[in-house]
Protein backbone atom coordinates (compact mmCIF):
# COMPACT_ATOMS: atom_id res chain seq x y z
CA UNK A 1 0.00 0.00 0.00
CA UNK A 2 1.44 3.67 -1.34
CA UNK A 3 1.22 6.11 1.80
CA UNK A 4 1.21 9.54 0.15
CA UNK A 5 2.02 12.94 1.89
CA UNK A 6 -1.48 13.70 2.00
CA UNK A 7 -2.47 10.04 3.77
CA UNK A 8 0.13 11.62 6.16
CA UNK A 9 -0.92 15.06 6.22
CA UNK A 10 -4.94 13.91 7.53
CA UNK A 11 -3.81 11.22 9.98
CA UNK A 12 -1.14 13.90 11.32
CA UNK A 13 -3.87 16.60 11.55
CA UNK A 14 -6.37 13.88 12.67
CA UNK A 15 -3.85 12.93 15.94
CA UNK A 16 -3.19 16.38 16.24
CA UNK A 17 -6.95 17.51 16.70
CA UNK A 18 -7.58 14.30 18.91
CA UNK A 19 -4.86 15.42 21.18
CA UNK A 20 -5.80 19.49 21.29
CA UNK A 21 -9.77 18.07 22.11
CA UNK A 22 -8.00 16.19 25.17
CA UNK A 23 -6.01 19.49 25.97
CA UNK A 24 -9.20 21.46 25.72
CA UNK A 25 -11.18 19.22 28.00
CA UNK A 26 -8.71 19.22 30.58
CA UNK A 27 -8.29 22.62 30.64
CA UNK A 28 -12.24 23.00 30.85
CA UNK A 29 -12.11 20.94 34.31
CA UNK A 30 -9.46 22.54 35.75
CA UNK A 31 -11.37 26.11 34.67
CA UNK A 32 -14.99 24.84 36.17
CA UNK A 33 -14.23 22.60 38.69
CA UNK A 34 -16.56 20.21 37.20
CA UNK A 35 -15.83 16.49 35.52
CA UNK A 36 -18.51 17.41 32.82
CA UNK A 37 -20.12 20.36 30.91
CA UNK A 38 -22.93 18.67 29.26
CA UNK A 39 -25.00 15.21 29.90
CA UNK A 40 -23.47 13.39 27.03
CA UNK A 41 -19.78 13.69 28.51
CA UNK A 42 -20.99 11.31 31.15
CA UNK A 43 -24.79 10.78 30.91
CA UNK A 44 -23.85 8.49 34.38
CA UNK A 45 -22.46 11.05 35.98
CA UNK A 46 -24.93 13.58 34.83
CA UNK A 47 -28.01 11.29 36.09
CA UNK A 48 -26.56 11.11 39.51
CA UNK A 49 -26.03 14.89 39.61
CA UNK A 50 -29.92 15.85 39.09
CA UNK A 51 -30.54 13.08 41.55
CA UNK A 52 -28.86 14.46 44.26
CA UNK A 53 -29.26 18.59 43.02
CA UNK A 54 -32.92 17.28 43.31
CA UNK A 55 -32.45 15.69 47.21
CA UNK A 56 -30.35 18.64 48.06
CA UNK A 57 -33.25 21.17 47.17
CA UNK A 58 -35.68 19.06 49.26
CA UNK A 59 -33.62 19.51 51.97
CA UNK A 60 -32.78 22.87 51.89
CA UNK A 61 -36.29 23.72 51.46
CA UNK A 62 -37.29 21.57 54.63
CA UNK A 63 -35.14 23.18 57.06
CA UNK A 64 -36.50 26.62 55.50
CA UNK A 65 -39.67 24.89 56.54
CA UNK A 66 -38.16 24.32 59.58
CA UNK A 67 -36.73 27.32 60.30
CA UNK A 68 -40.62 29.67 60.19
CA UNK A 69 -41.96 26.86 62.44
CA UNK A 70 -39.19 27.48 65.05
CA UNK A 71 -39.34 30.90 64.64
CA UNK A 72 -43.54 30.69 64.84
CA UNK A 73 -43.03 28.38 68.06
CA UNK A 74 -40.34 30.80 69.51
CA UNK A 75 -43.14 33.99 69.24
CA UNK A 76 -45.84 31.59 70.83
CA UNK A 77 -43.26 31.03 73.66
CA UNK A 78 -42.44 34.75 73.71
CA UNK A 79 -46.39 35.09 74.16
CA UNK A 80 -46.84 32.39 76.91
CA UNK A 81 -44.46 33.52 78.83
CA UNK A 82 -45.37 37.19 78.44
CA UNK A 83 -48.84 36.24 79.87
CA UNK A 84 -47.16 33.99 83.11
CA UNK A 85 -45.38 37.20 83.80
CA UNK A 86 -48.79 39.57 83.75
CA UNK A 87 -51.02 36.83 85.39
CA UNK A 88 -48.41 36.91 88.28
CA UNK A 89 -49.16 40.36 88.99
CA UNK A 90 -52.54 40.52 89.00
CA UNK A 91 -52.86 37.69 91.39
CA UNK A 92 -50.41 40.23 93.48
CA UNK A 93 -52.49 42.98 93.05
CA UNK A 94 -55.55 40.40 94.32
CA UNK A 95 -53.30 39.52 97.15
CA UNK A 96 -53.01 42.99 98.21
CA UNK A 97 -56.61 43.65 97.64
CA UNK A 98 -58.10 41.02 99.74
CA UNK A 99 -55.46 42.60 102.79
CA UNK A 100 -58.57 43.97 105.10
CA UNK A 101 -56.36 46.98 105.76
CA UNK A 102 -56.90 48.37 102.88
CA UNK A 103 -60.32 50.47 102.31
CA UNK A 104 -63.15 50.60 98.91
CA UNK A 105 -61.52 53.59 97.35
CA UNK A 106 -58.14 51.76 97.64
CA UNK A 107 -59.54 48.27 96.36
CA UNK A 108 -61.16 50.57 93.19
CA UNK A 109 -57.79 51.76 92.06
CA UNK A 110 -56.12 48.25 92.78
CA UNK A 111 -59.30 46.73 90.64
CA UNK A 112 -58.51 49.31 87.95
CA UNK A 113 -54.79 48.41 87.73
CA UNK A 114 -56.06 44.85 87.73
CA UNK A 115 -57.95 45.49 84.93
CA UNK A 116 -55.55 47.37 82.64
CA UNK A 117 -53.21 44.36 83.46
CA UNK A 118 -56.04 42.10 82.13
CA UNK A 119 -56.44 44.31 78.83
CA UNK A 120 -53.20 43.35 78.40
CA UNK A 121 -52.98 39.89 78.92
CA UNK A 122 -55.50 39.91 76.64
CA UNK A 123 -53.61 41.58 73.80
CA UNK A 124 -51.07 39.30 74.29
CA UNK A 125 -53.65 36.92 72.29
CA UNK A 126 -53.56 38.95 69.59
CA UNK A 127 -49.55 38.55 68.79
CA UNK A 128 -48.55 37.75 65.40
CA UNK A 129 -45.88 36.48 63.45
CA UNK A 130 -45.06 38.06 59.94
CA UNK A 131 -48.61 39.71 59.61
CA UNK A 132 -50.32 36.22 60.55
CA UNK A 133 -52.63 36.09 63.97
CA UNK A 134 -50.29 33.42 66.12
CA UNK A 135 -53.63 32.02 67.88
CA UNK A 136 -56.49 32.19 65.23
CA UNK A 137 -56.36 28.63 63.68
CA UNK A 138 -56.37 29.50 59.91
CA UNK A 139 -58.30 32.56 60.40
CA UNK A 140 -54.65 34.06 60.21
CA UNK A 141 -55.80 37.59 59.26
CA UNK A 142 -58.48 37.73 62.51
CA UNK A 143 -57.87 38.69 66.33
CA UNK A 144 -58.98 36.79 68.99
CA UNK A 145 -59.74 39.77 70.93
CA UNK A 146 -61.58 43.13 69.29
CA UNK A 147 -63.40 46.30 70.49
CA UNK A 148 -66.67 46.32 70.98
CA UNK A 149 -68.54 49.64 70.53
CA UNK A 150 -67.75 51.07 73.87
CA UNK A 151 -64.10 50.05 73.54
CA UNK A 152 -64.32 47.27 75.87
CA UNK A 153 -62.22 43.90 75.18
CA UNK A 154 -64.74 40.91 73.64
CA UNK A 155 -64.09 37.35 72.36
CA UNK A 156 -63.86 37.97 68.07
CA UNK A 157 -66.87 35.52 66.80
CA UNK A 158 -64.79 35.14 64.11
CA UNK A 159 -62.78 33.36 66.33
CA UNK A 160 -64.70 31.58 69.09
CA UNK A 161 -67.57 31.29 66.47
CA UNK A 162 -71.10 32.98 66.65
CA UNK A 163 -72.85 29.83 67.88
CA UNK A 164 -75.13 30.22 64.36
CA UNK A 165 -73.30 30.60 61.02
CA UNK A 166 -69.62 30.93 62.56
CA UNK A 167 -68.13 27.80 63.61
CA UNK A 168 -65.19 28.33 66.33
CA UNK A 169 -61.35 27.87 65.17
CA UNK A 170 -61.05 24.66 67.85
CA UNK A 171 -58.74 22.40 66.02
CA UNK A 172 -57.67 24.14 62.91
CA UNK A 173 -53.77 23.29 63.63
CA UNK A 174 -51.12 24.70 60.81
CA UNK A 175 -49.01 22.05 60.29
CA UNK A 176 -45.52 22.52 58.59
CA UNK A 177 -43.40 19.78 56.34
CA UNK A 178 -40.23 19.69 57.47
CA UNK A 179 -39.78 16.31 55.43
CA UNK A 180 -40.92 13.20 53.27
CA UNK A 181 -44.39 12.80 55.03
CA UNK A 182 -43.43 14.09 58.47
CA UNK A 183 -45.72 17.45 59.48
CA UNK A 184 -45.46 19.60 62.65
CA UNK A 185 -48.02 21.78 64.01
CA UNK A 186 -46.82 24.83 64.83
CA UNK A 187 -49.44 27.20 66.48
CA UNK A 188 -52.16 26.91 69.69
CA UNK A 189 -55.17 27.84 69.10
CA UNK A 190 -57.45 30.69 71.29
CA UNK A 191 -60.47 28.50 71.83
CA UNK A 192 -57.73 26.14 73.79
CA UNK A 193 -55.73 28.94 75.43
CA UNK A 194 -58.64 31.52 76.32
CA UNK A 195 -62.60 30.71 76.32
CA UNK A 196 -65.52 33.01 77.68
CA UNK A 197 -65.47 30.77 81.10
CA UNK A 198 -61.52 32.34 81.17
CA UNK A 199 -63.15 35.87 80.41
CA UNK A 200 -66.01 35.93 82.58
CA UNK A 201 -64.12 34.19 85.81
CA UNK A 202 -60.82 36.52 85.96
CA UNK A 203 -63.46 39.53 85.53
CA UNK A 204 -64.71 38.09 88.81
CA UNK A 205 -68.18 36.18 87.24
CA UNK A 206 -71.17 36.96 85.25
CA UNK A 207 -73.80 39.09 87.15
CA UNK A 208 -76.47 41.86 85.78
CA UNK A 209 -76.32 45.60 86.64
CA UNK A 210 -78.51 48.10 88.11
CA UNK A 211 -80.79 47.73 84.67
CA UNK A 212 -80.51 44.07 84.61
CA UNK A 213 -78.34 43.91 81.35
CA UNK A 214 -75.57 41.02 81.58
CA UNK A 215 -72.37 42.49 83.10
CA UNK A 216 -69.36 41.03 84.62
CA UNK A 217 -69.01 41.33 88.72
CA UNK A 218 -65.75 43.47 88.67
CA UNK A 219 -67.19 45.92 85.65
CA UNK A 220 -69.80 46.10 88.53
CA UNK A 221 -68.54 46.92 90.51
CA UNK A 222 -66.17 49.72 89.54
CA UNK A 223 -68.93 51.24 87.07
CA UNK A 224 -70.28 52.07 90.95
CA UNK A 225 -67.25 53.09 92.61
CA UNK A 226 -66.93 55.45 89.79
CA UNK A 227 -69.73 56.61 89.67
CA UNK A 228 -71.13 55.64 86.15
CA UNK A 229 -74.19 54.24 87.55
CA UNK A 230 -76.44 54.41 91.11
CA UNK A 231 -75.68 52.21 94.06
CA UNK A 232 -78.30 49.97 95.44
CA UNK A 233 -78.33 50.33 98.80
CA UNK A 234 -79.76 48.10 101.87
CA UNK A 235 -82.62 49.57 102.09
CA UNK A 236 -83.71 49.45 98.43
CA UNK A 237 -82.96 52.99 97.73
CA UNK A 238 -80.52 54.02 94.44
CA UNK A 239 -77.87 56.50 95.21
CA UNK A 240 -74.21 57.29 93.19
CA UNK A 241 -70.93 56.44 95.43
CA UNK A 242 -70.01 59.91 95.32
CA UNK A 243 -73.06 61.33 96.45
CA UNK A 244 -73.13 58.47 99.15
CA UNK A 245 -71.99 59.65 103.56
CA UNK A 246 -69.68 57.50 104.67
CA UNK A 247 -72.29 54.98 106.67
CA UNK A 248 -74.34 54.51 103.09
CA UNK A 249 -71.02 53.49 102.02
CA UNK A 250 -70.29 51.38 104.77
CA UNK A 251 -73.63 49.83 104.93
CA UNK A 252 -73.37 49.25 100.79
CA UNK A 253 -69.99 47.76 101.52
CA UNK A 254 -71.24 45.04 104.06
CA UNK A 255 -74.30 43.79 101.93
CA UNK A 256 -73.28 40.22 100.62
CA UNK A 257 -73.61 41.04 96.74
CA UNK A 258 -70.75 43.92 97.12
CA UNK A 259 -67.86 41.61 98.95
CA UNK A 260 -65.23 43.30 97.29
CA UNK A 261 -62.37 41.70 99.16
CA UNK A 262 -63.82 38.32 99.35
CA UNK A 263 -63.97 38.60 95.33
CA UNK A 264 -60.67 39.16 94.88
CA UNK A 265 -59.53 36.46 97.54
CA UNK A 266 -61.98 33.80 94.93
CA UNK A 267 -59.86 35.62 92.17
CA UNK A 268 -56.31 34.30 93.54
CA UNK A 269 -57.75 31.09 92.76
CA UNK A 270 -59.59 31.60 89.67
CA UNK A 271 -55.90 33.64 88.49
CA UNK A 272 -53.88 29.74 89.92
CA UNK A 273 -56.24 27.90 88.08
CA UNK A 274 -55.69 29.86 84.58
CA UNK A 275 -52.20 29.87 85.26
CA UNK A 276 -52.02 26.02 85.43
CA UNK A 277 -54.36 26.14 82.00
CA UNK A 278 -51.64 27.95 80.44
CA UNK A 279 -48.70 25.56 81.47
CA UNK A 280 -50.45 22.65 79.73
CA UNK A 281 -50.55 25.19 76.78
CA UNK A 282 -46.80 25.62 77.04
CA UNK A 283 -46.07 22.19 77.85
CA UNK A 284 -47.34 21.38 74.09
CA UNK A 285 -45.80 24.14 72.33
CA UNK A 286 -42.63 23.37 74.60
CA UNK A 287 -42.86 19.82 72.82
CA UNK A 288 -43.34 20.86 69.27
CA UNK A 289 -40.44 22.81 70.05
CA UNK A 290 -38.36 20.52 70.67
CA UNK A 291 -39.41 17.80 68.20
CA UNK A 292 -38.72 20.23 65.57
CA UNK A 293 -35.08 21.12 67.20
CA UNK A 294 -34.68 17.62 66.02
CA UNK A 295 -35.56 17.50 62.97
CA UNK A 296 -33.47 20.79 62.14
CA UNK A 297 -30.42 18.75 63.20
CA UNK A 298 -31.51 15.79 61.18
CA UNK A 299 -32.09 18.23 57.83
CA UNK A 300 -28.60 20.01 58.75
CA UNK A 301 -26.96 16.36 58.64
CA UNK A 302 -29.08 15.26 55.59
CA UNK A 303 -27.87 18.48 53.71
CA UNK A 304 -24.10 17.99 54.76
CA UNK A 305 -24.06 14.57 53.03
CA UNK A 306 -26.04 15.27 49.59
CA UNK A 307 -23.48 18.17 49.43
CA UNK A 308 -20.66 15.66 50.00
CA UNK A 309 -21.98 12.74 47.89
CA UNK A 310 -22.98 15.52 44.99
CA UNK A 311 -18.96 17.21 45.16
CA UNK A 312 -17.44 13.29 44.95
CA UNK A 313 -19.63 12.58 41.82
CA UNK A 314 -19.85 15.82 39.72
CA UNK A 315 -16.30 18.01 41.10
CA UNK A 316 -13.05 17.46 39.80
CA UNK A 317 -10.12 16.33 41.40
CA UNK A 318 -8.25 19.47 40.68
CA UNK A 319 -4.51 17.58 41.27
CA UNK A 320 -5.47 14.71 38.54
CA UNK A 321 -6.52 17.66 36.49
CA UNK A 322 -3.64 18.99 36.53
CA UNK A 323 -1.46 15.99 35.98
CA UNK A 324 -3.92 14.73 32.74
CA UNK A 325 -3.27 18.26 31.60
CA UNK A 326 0.53 17.88 31.61
CA UNK A 327 0.33 14.61 29.83
CA UNK A 328 -1.87 16.15 27.59
CA UNK A 329 -0.04 19.05 26.61
CA UNK A 330 2.90 16.88 26.37
CA UNK A 331 1.24 14.62 23.66
CA UNK A 332 0.05 17.71 21.56
CA UNK A 333 3.53 19.59 22.00
CA UNK A 334 5.06 16.09 20.93
CA UNK A 335 2.37 15.55 18.14
CA UNK A 336 3.19 18.90 16.49
CA UNK A 337 6.85 18.32 16.51
CA UNK A 338 6.67 15.32 14.70
CA UNK A 339 4.06 16.27 12.44
CA UNK A 340 6.54 19.36 11.31
CA UNK A 341 9.56 16.99 10.28
CA UNK A 342 7.05 15.56 8.15
CA UNK A 343 5.49 18.03 6.47
CA UNK A 344 9.29 18.84 5.57
CA UNK A 345 9.38 16.09 3.14
CA UNK A 346 8.55 16.12 -0.41
CA UNK A 347 8.54 14.18 -3.54
CA UNK A 348 11.73 16.02 -4.61
CA UNK A 349 13.87 14.85 -1.46
CA UNK A 350 13.38 11.31 -2.82
CA UNK A 351 14.44 12.31 -6.32
CA UNK A 352 17.83 13.05 -5.74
Amino acid sequence: MRVTNAMMSNRMLTNINRNLGLLDKYNTQGSTGKKIQVPSDDPIIASRSLKFRTMLSETEQYAKNASDATSWIDATETVFSNMNKILTDMKGLMTQGSNDTYTTEDRAKILKEYNSLLEQLEQELNSDYMGRSLFSGFRTDEKPIIKDANGNNILNPNVYGDGATIDPVTGQVIEVQVGAGITVGINSVATDIYDQDDYDNLRGGTTTDANGNPTTEFKRIMDILESKVDAVLPDGTTKRWSDMTDEEKLAWEKHPDNDIRGLMETTIKTIEDYQSKLSVQETDIGVRSKRVELVQTRLEDDKLNYSTVKSQNEDANIAEVMMNFNTANSAYMASLNIGMQITQITLADYLR
